[in-house]
């Protein structure tokens, strides 16, 4: 144990004697004032006093001599305390929230951990708070954190000898690692009818950190002002069909995004938008078909369009292309076709056509995914829900297909299904199928076999109490496949369908309806469901809740003399829904029609009848009674009857009474000689209640009292307060209503109204708790709440709020304030308005100020802007200066200056406070430049655009204050774009900075002339510049196209050309072409640059003729020829000339004019040598 010595020992031999070495885990140990190790030449003792955890381990005694060594291990456990745990770390850290995660100790003390124990302290306090006290995980999840502040942890280790040491964690902010997303982009209307919009946006561009949960889409009306919240359920989609709209009445929408850290701020307001009816375009003519042909006409008909836009159809248009063309000729008249068949005339005979009618409209939404319900070995039961979004147009049916295997797709429906149910058959056994939609999986065409299951509420597990004369309904969802066969039985009997009795089985459900229930329809009703698979059965007791049945007859009469006899009876057979108390016996003599009552109370079931009249015949009657004292159940609506008998000498006078309050008006008392009866014929929750029976005579005084518990829906709940308002939430509170209608409150229903609206909506119907916290209200917005109990036999009444609730808090803090100027007497601030007004506006601002040394704050002066003045200030002294926001529901908190002021007169060089120094918008968009201008004196603010001073104009606006100044251009095009110069100037000098502004929009046309460079007999080079503005993006590509002159119809040539060259391929020879050019970036298209006309051909003709050659110089076998180069070289260079020669007297060929020519031939294309042989035929030459 801690605290104690232990001692090791040992006996050593060995011839020298060994020496002694003591280690613990690898260390030598030496004495110390706390260890001692003794040693003798054959003996050996360690000894550790005051023992810790730290003091166990291994030993090892280690003896070596000459001849070798021995060693022996000490293992020493010593029992203490736990070590601290390991490894303490602190995860998923959150505003409230943080995890801690830890090792076990190394040092257990010798004993299991049984738990372990988790404080925390606030750094700036220094008691520990306990967390988790009997803990046994290494886990644990620290919740109810305040935001904000920093927090330590430790953990301890609990043994069965104590608490072990702490180890503490890091210190830890509680802040949430998210912030609310950015706002989602502008809001879209789609598809728009009379009382409904379909709205559509694209998500933030940042969502914060933090998943977007849900979007919030609110609409506000022209002719309002405030926006309505339009989902009430979780929006994750990023379109919203918004509905209840008033025709006629114009909407622009916002969005909200909610992640964890709350909501974002509002998307920008879509445009208005009109609440009518679209007009769409119809649908395709239906099954379009050719009647008659002949070799120059055509006879077509076709049917209406299933959908027709929703308006009437004005006609018809039927057109005509060839295969080979992509230009469409229209043959009705311009108006349109009336009727449902045309004859297209002139023809060409064995000419192909082609004709088309088509409409384009959005497509519906697919349905959902269909799910296999039924499936046996040759048949498969689907089902599915609707389209989502139906495109405007009504779902006329379904088409289901099926797939074997790895197959195609087949029809498996032949029919138009309008149902979302289609039973699939003719399917072979084991053979695996696919539907479409969002297909179910693969399905195996096989019985399978599912024993039944019967799922029934738990409200069934007690017995059932109804109220004579209502109807009551007893049902349970069923399974099992095959589907199984379902039997209702009665105290084992089968029941059949009756007047009364309705039995509605499906497939899937089993349900009996009981109407006008009577007495006998209690019992114990079985459910039972059979297949091949087994069979399932569950019993639910029913209880109808009636006056008692008569007594079980018939009544047996003995013991007859001439005055009295006596009568017996059986209980009866039904008591009502409760015991029974006594009998009434009462006679009639035959020849008259009055009963009297032999005894009023008869707790036997006989009785012995006397002073009975001798030879007269009489008729007895028993009836039975509820017991008093015990309690009457009856059903809202019915009838209640306390009938209580009584005894006394004098005759007792009878008095009724309510315990907590006055007997109803509707109350009817009947009294007699010895029987008194209370009745009400129709009961409500307010006659539930204790009566009370006091009788009073000479003789003394009785009471008894009735307790009835009337079955009805609840009270109103008590005392319901509202609490804990802030700008999007409220907290209700409230106490359990006094009337339960006799059934437990299962629920409470909250509700909430809008001042404007006269209907409450609904916010929670299933709230267990007297408490609940609204949120997600609209701020600013004034709510009427109310909550309602609801037990077994429906929702009671309601608790209303008297006062009306305005969703409001005070408002936040201002944002950064900001000395503006200063003086010996004065001092000059402006602050940012607060984040939120709190849901209301806000009224004013004011500032405090705290000369330094003071703890007194004063209020100097009060504002409704943004900005004031603190005046009477003493020269030289040090002031403290804060400012808070208040509306109606109170004071902000306040936000002080960052440094004290000093009262004097100061001088600050002008200088701007840029956020940005270059601003880029789309076209169309309001540009806004605001810059903080700071200075003393207050500097003049000028603005100038390319040198030149701005002008204002209806669109252009500048606006400047002591400490600002804006720039607001509505609509912003492209002369808006370029650069800007903004100059401050004061006494003290002078500051300037430039803004450069780009407008974002398509870009301008190319640069011309369109240029061509080249021209050929198939081919034409183009060449062009960029476009001088680009619409403040990168040119993305040019766009080229072409044109015969002698058509309008242009054709694109390539629409991805990056470079402004382009070769026009594939032209025809011959033909003119004209071309033009446009460019396109992200933003749009430019308009088009138009070139000159030009002719696909040869850019070269034969050259002229070259001028008359001259002789410059001749020798007997040579000469020297000269000649003037042609006038015109047809458009191509001069490549070579041909030479030829005669001579002046070759008339007659001779032998000698014959032998080898060359003949040669050139162009552009090349050279030709063409050898000739010349032979001339003579006489022969001299030998």
């Amino acid at each position: 144990m801690a605290g104690e010595v232990f001692k090791l020992e040992a006996s050593v031999t060995g011839r020298p004697l060994p020496s002694l070495v003591w280690t613990k885990e690898g260390k030598e140990l030496v004495d110390t004032a706390k260890l001692e190790i003794k040693t003798s030449d054959f003996n050996t003792t360690l000894i550790n006093k005051e023992s810790l955890r730290r003091d166990g381990g291994v030993f090892t005694l280690t003896a070596s001599n000459p001849g070798g060594f021995a060693k022996f291990t000490f293992n020493v456990k010593v029992l203490d305390r736990p070590g601290p745990p390991d490894s303490l770390t602190v995860t998923d850290v959150a505003a409230e929230k943080c995890v801690l995660n830890w090792l076990h100790p190394t040092h257990d003390g010798g004993a299991k951990i049984e738990y372990f124990i988790i404080q925390r302290r606030e750094t700036s306090r220094l008691a520990w708070t306990n967390v988790a006290t009997d803990l046994q995980a290494n886990r644990f999840k620290v919740t109810k954190l305040l935001k904000g502040n920093e927090y330590i942890f430790r953990v301890m280790a609990v043994n069965k000898y104590g608490v072990g040491e702490p180890l503490e964690s890091e210190p830890v902010i509680c802040a949430n690692p998210y912030v609310p997303s950015d706002p989602p982009q502008q809001p879209e209307v789609t598809t728009i009818t009379k009382d409904s919009m379909v709205v559509c946006w694209e998500r933030p561009e940042h969502d914060g950190g933090s998943r977007i949960n849900t979007y919030i889409i609110e609409r506000r009306d022209k002719t309002g002002l405030r926006w309505v919240k339009c989902n009430k359920r979780t929006v994750t989609d990023l379109r919203f069909k918004v509905s209840g709209l008033t025709p006629g009445h114009e909407y622009e929408f916002r969005v909200f995004a909610e992640n964890n850290a709350g909501l974002s701020q509002p998307s920008p307001s879509s445009p208005f938008y009109k609440a009518v009816d679209t007009i769409f375009q119809p649908g395709p003519p239906g099954n379009p078909r050719v009647l008659d042909t002949s070799k120059s006409s055509i006879t077509l008909a076709w049917n209406k369009p299933v959908y027709d836009g929703g308006s009437e159809i004005t006609g018809y248009i039927v057109e005509t292309c060839l295969p080979e063309e992509d230009e469409w000729t229209i043959h009705t008249p311009k108006k349109g076709w009336t009727a449902m068949s045309f004859t297209i005339t002139n023809l060409k005979e064995n000419q192909d056509k082609l004709s088309e009618m088509q409409v384009a409209r959005d497509p519906c939404d697919r349905p959902g995914k269909p799910e296999a319900v039924i499936v046996t070995r040759n048949k498969v039961t689907l089902r599915w829900t609707k389209p989502e979004y139906d495109a405007g147009v009504k779902i006329t049916g379904y088409v289901v297909e099926k797939k074997e295997g790895s197959g195609r797709w087949m029809k498996a429906s032949f029919t138009n299904i309008i149902e979302t149910e289609f039973v699939v058959t003719g399917l072979t056994e084991d053979q695996t199928y696919d539907q479409p939609s969002d297909s179910t999986g693969a399905i195996t065409a096989k019985d399978e076999v599912d024993p039944p299951k019967i799922d029934l509420e738990a409200k069934y597990s007690q017995a059932v109490v109804v109220n004579a004369d209502d109807t009551f309904r007893l049902e349970a969802s069923i399974s099992g496949k095959p589907v199984p066969t379902v039997h209702w039985l009665k105290e084992g009997h089968a029941i059949t369908e009756a007047a009364r009795l309705e039995i509605k089985n499906t497939d899937f459900t089993a349900c009996i309806v009981v109407k006008e229930a009577i007495r006998v329809d209690g019992g114990q009703y079985t459910l039972l469901v059979k297949n091949v698979g087994g069979e399932k059965s569950v019993n639910i007791n029913v209880k109808v809740l009636d006056r008692p049945g008569p007594p079980e007859g018939p009544i047996s009469i003995y013991g007859v003399t001439k005055e009295k006899c006596s009568i017996s009876w059986k209980p009866p057979l039904q008591d009502g829904g409760s015991d029974v108390s006594h009998y009434i016996v009462e006679r009639r003599e035959t020849s008259r029609l009055v009963w009297t009552v032999v005894e009023p109370k008869v707790q036997t079931l006989n009785l012995k009848i006397t002073k009975l009249l001798p030879g007269n015949e009489y008729i007895f009657r028993v009836i039975t009674l509820d017991r008093p004292g015990k309690g009457i159940v009856v059903r809202a609506g019915g009838s209640m009857r306390i009938c209580i008998p009584f005894k006394g000498r004098p005759t007792p006078e009878v008095s009724w009474a309510k315990e907590d309050g006055e007997l109803p008006s509707k109350v009817q008392i009947e009294t007699g000689e010895d029987y008194t009866q209370l009745s009400i014929d129709i009961c409500d929750k307010y006659d539930a209640g204790k009566y009370i029976l006091n009788l009073e005579n000479s003789a003394g005084t009785k009471s008894a009292f009735v307790s009835v518990k009337v079955l009805d829906t609840p009270g109103a709940p008590l005392n319901l307060t509202v609490k804990d308002i802030t700008r999007q939430s409220v907290t209700l509170t409230w106490e359990p209503p006094l009337i339960d209608g006799g059934a437990r409150i299962k629920n409470f229903l909250v509700e909430k109204r809008e001042s404007t609206r006269k209907v409450y909506s609904n916010v929670d119907n299933k709230c267990t708790k007297t408490s609940y916290r609204i949120t997600g209200l609209t701020e600013g917005t004034i709510y009427y709440f109310r909550v309602l109990a609801e037990n077994e036999f429906g929702v009671g009444q309601p608790a209303e709020t008297e006062d009306c609730v305005k969703t409001s808090e005070p408002p936040l803090s201002v944002g950064k304030v900001t000395l503006t100027g200063v003086t010996k007497t004065t001092a000059s601030l402006s602050w940012e308005k607060p984040d939120h007004d709190g849901g209301s506006r806000i009224m004013g601002y004011y500032i405090e100020m705290q000369p330094v040394g003071s703890e007194e704050w004063v209020v100097a002066t009060t504002t409704k802007i943004c900005e004031g003045t603190v005046t009477g200030l003493s020269a030289g002294h040090e002031y403290l200066l804060r400012v808070s926001a208040f509306n109606e529901k109170g004071k902000s908190d306040p936000r002080a200056l960052a440094a004290p002021v000093t009262a004097k007169d100061v001088t600050i060089e002008p200088r701007f406070k840029m956020r940005f120094n270059t601003y880029s918008l789309p076209c169309g968009d309001d540009l806004k430049i605001d810059i903080s201008v700071l200075g003393h004196p207050v500097p003049k603010v000028e603005w100038k655009k390319d040198g030149q001073a701005l002008k204002e104009t209806t669109r252009l606006n500048v606006t400047s204050t002591p400490s600002s100044t804006k720039l607001c251009i509505k609509d912003a095009n492209r002369e808006d774009s370029g650069k800007y110069t903004v100059t401050a100037t004061s006494s003290v000098g002078t500051a300037t900075e430039e803004i450069t502004v780009i407008i974002l929009d398509k870009p301008g046309p190319p640069t011309g002339p369109v240029k061509i460079e080249e021209v050929s007999s198939n081919y034409v080079s183009l060449s062009w510049e960029p476009p001088q503005y680009t619409g403040g993006c990168q040119i993305n590509n040019y766009i080229v196209e072409k044109r015969d002159t002698t058509t309008t119809a242009w054709q694109i040539v390539s629409a991805t050309i990056a470079r402004t060259t382009i070769k026009v391929t594939k032209l025809k020879t011959g033909v003119e072409y004209q071309f033009r050019v446009s460019a396109e970036n992200r933003y749009g298209k430019s308009s088009a640059i138009l070139s000159d006309a030009v002719i696909a051909q040869y850019p070269f003709s034969e050259p002229a003729a070259p001028g008359t050659p001259i002789i410059s110089a001749a020798t007997k076998d040579n000469m020297v020829v000269e000649w003037k180069a042609p006038t015109n070289n047809g458009g191509s260079p001069i490549l070579g000339y041909h030479l030829e020669r005669k001579e002046k007297n070759i008339k007659d060929c001779i032998r000698v004019d014959g032998g080898h020519f060359v003949l040669k031939l050139v162009n552009v294309g090349g050279v030709k040598m063409i050898p000739v042989n010349v032979k001339v035929l003579d006489r022969p030459g001299p030998p």
